[in-house]
């Protein structure tokens, strides 16, 4: 006899928030992963998270140093695959639990359940800015976890009056601006059920300000705005966008519509569908205008070529920039790939190219900037200006400094032989959790000359320091770079960038100059591809120069190709380059003829 099945609703009702919240979790991940598998990589190199009770105490003796605290141990972490998108996603679907357990207290938690969602979305966001910091985050879902006990308390109103001045005290000291919008929400839950008493429920908030107007004046605090909004999780010194303060529009609002739906029935499964079916609407429209504004594929590109470069993934590098660019970020990138390949070059002209900014860029005084030009002069051979801008580049960060630059300045301290200061960050590193087998291992340099000189990398750098001490680029970069040439000719990058350099911003003068000098000697004894194609510009009716430069007969041919179908379509007029570019898009010819470049700087 078969037994009758019976449908339990309720059981039903029990399953529907976690199938929901877990769904939300595996999207969450798979977005995350999808959009800021790099993101998180380059968010791990804006901080140093020390294993040291010094450092800890440092932090936690200001406000908001807890959260801070939190935020740097978990961020550690996304220097490992997926870890930064399961982390951020653990903790974005906590707060979408959170949220919706302050709502069931209000009985709408299957009634509002999508509409929770609205802070996760809203936070979702925040975390693509480079300049906001996670800890807003962390304090974030401890301001919910502190109002979710607060609900929960069934007491007078004198004890609950105690937790929310208690609670927000501490709040404050841990995790800073939030405590203000904890107090916020604690008067909107108590202003639709204590009408005539609500006002009681400003103290709180009223205490807080007090403690903020305290921080300020004893200096633990840098100013007002940082300690009641939440620019104090943003980078100083920058004005963050509306962007930052949707989470916090978005918890109150959620609190005040739960209010005023307190006494609504939501019994009817009817009246339930077409509210989910209007949330959801409300929802997708949400993520679908977040992504618009937030995801930026020029910036996400950067991002992985940054992990590429501090990788060493030169090759991943290379494939990732062929094709056409017009940002100075992704061609410095590829140049510096190309020059640790040892193709500079032969391959320069192989990639889309627009002037010395693709190699040389503009300092702007930014963190990017000086960390992408640290690895630039480091690739040159310029060990001074690299050491430079790693100690720039560790100015801007508001924590220990960028593990990548203070591994560089290991390295440049232990070429310059300064062992004193090289220990120092070498001390830094081996108190991190990731970076400490890597600092130990330096140690075998430290007060040892030898072990210095015999490294492939530390010494191949040692030995382009120039004998005679001299001001950086006091005759301009190229004349820097001729000495360091001139110092250690098998550091062939150094010549090539000088080189690329010149034809860059098509100086065939200086160029002319270089390779009388040095070609056949040490430094250049033989042209590469871009230089023999530089030379037959330099003497187009004279072979016998190309002669004494031993440029190759594949390159003549190649430019006797390239100069007959250029004489013969002439009349093309701006079709001309497009039907040349198929054939000699990677030649320096081509790059002389069509591309425009801004007249050289100082610099250069």
């Amino acid at each position: 006899m078969r037994k009758k099945i019976i449908f339990d609703w309720r059981q039903w009702q029990k399953a529907v928030p976690i199938a929901f919240w877990l769904f939300v979790f595996i999207a969450l991940c798979c977005y995350l992963q999808r959009y800021g598998a790099y993101h998180f990589y380059y968010i791990e190199q804006e901080q140093l998270f020390l294993y040291s009770p010094a450092y800890w105490l440092s932090l936690l003796a200001r406000p908001g140093g807890g959260v801070r605290l939190m935020a740097e141990y978990l961020v550690q972490f996304f220097v490992y695959p997926y870890a930064g998108a399961l982390i951020m996603s653990f903790l974005l679907t906590g707060i979408g639990v959170l949220t919706e357990g302050i709502v069931r207290r209000a009985g709408l938690a299957a009634a509002l359940r999508p509409f929770c969602l609205i802070p996760v979305i809203m936070l979702l966001y925040v975390h693509f800015d480079v300049n906001y910091y996670y800890s807003g985050t962390v304090g974030f879902a401890l301001a919910l976890l502190a109002l979710n006990g607060y609900v929960r308390t069934n007491e007078s109103l004198l004890v609950r009056m105690g937790y929310a001045l208690l609670i927000g005290a501490v709040l404050f000291w841990i995790a800073g601006a939030v405590a203000i919008l904890f107090a916020g929400c604690v008067f909107l839950w108590e202003l639709p059920v204590r009408f005539k008493r609500s006002y009681l429920f400003l103290f709180p908030a009223l205490l807080i300000i007090l403690m903020v107007w305290g921080s300020v004046y004893f200096s633990f605090s840098e100013n007002y705005r940082a300690m009641l909004l939440p620019d104090g999780y943003f980078r100083p010194r920058l004005r963050p966008g509306w962007v930052l303060y949707y989470p916090w529009i978005a918890l109150p609002a959620l609190l005040l519509l739960a209010g005023a739906m307190r006494r609504t029935s939501f019994v009817s499964l009817r009246r339930r569908i077409v509210g989910w079916i209007f949330q959801g609407a409300c929802i997708v429209a949400l993520v679908v205008a977040g992504v618009k504004i937030t995801i930026q594929p020029r910036s996400d590109f950067f991002k992985k070529l940054s992990y590429y470069m501090q990788t060493e993934r030169w090759d991943d590098l290379i494939v990732q920039c062929n094709s056409d660019m017009k940002n100075y970020l992704y061609m410095c990138c590829l140049n510096v790939a190309l020059a640790e390949k040892g193709k500079l070059a032969d391959q320069l002209f192989a990639f889309d190219q627009r002037g010395v900014e693709g190699i040389y860029l503009s300092w702007n005084r930014t963190a990017h900037g000086s960390v992408l030009m640290s690895d630039v002069y480091f690739s040159m051979g310029h060990i001074a200006l690299a050491q430079r801008m790693a100690f720039e580049a560790n100015m801007s960060t508001v924590s220990e400094g960028k593990p990548r630059m203070i591994k560089r300045l290991v390295q440049t301290n232990l070429i310059f032989g300064s062992y004193p200061v090289a220990e120092k960050y070498i001390a830094l590193l081996e108190r991190t959790m990731y970076y400490k087998k890597w600092a130990q291992a330096q140690r075998r340099f430290l007060w040892n000359d030898e072990a210095v000189n015999d490294d492939p990398l530390l010494g191949k750098k040692r030995r382009c320091i120039p004998h005679e001490n001299e001001l950086s680029e006091l005759g301009g970069l190229n004349q820097d770079l001729f000495r360091i040439a001139e110092q250690n000719p098998a550091h062939t990058a150094t010549i090539q960038y000088v080189g690329a350099l010149y034809l860059l911003i098509k100086d065939m003068y200086g160029f002319k100059q270089l390779i009388e000098k040095y070609y056949g000697t040490k430094v250049l004894p033989v042209l590469p591809k871009s230089f023999q194609e530089a030379v037959i510009i330099l003497s187009e009716q004279d072979p016998d120069y190309w002669v004494r430069f031993n440029v190759s007969e594949m390159t003549i041919r190649r430019y006797v190709q390239y100069r007959q179908q250029a004489l013969s379509n002439k009349n093309l007029g701006n079709a001309l380059p497009g039907l040349l570019k198929r054939s000699f898009g990677d030649t320096y010819w081509y790059y002389f003829m069509f591309t425009q470049v801004e007249p050289p700087s100082k610099k250069q």
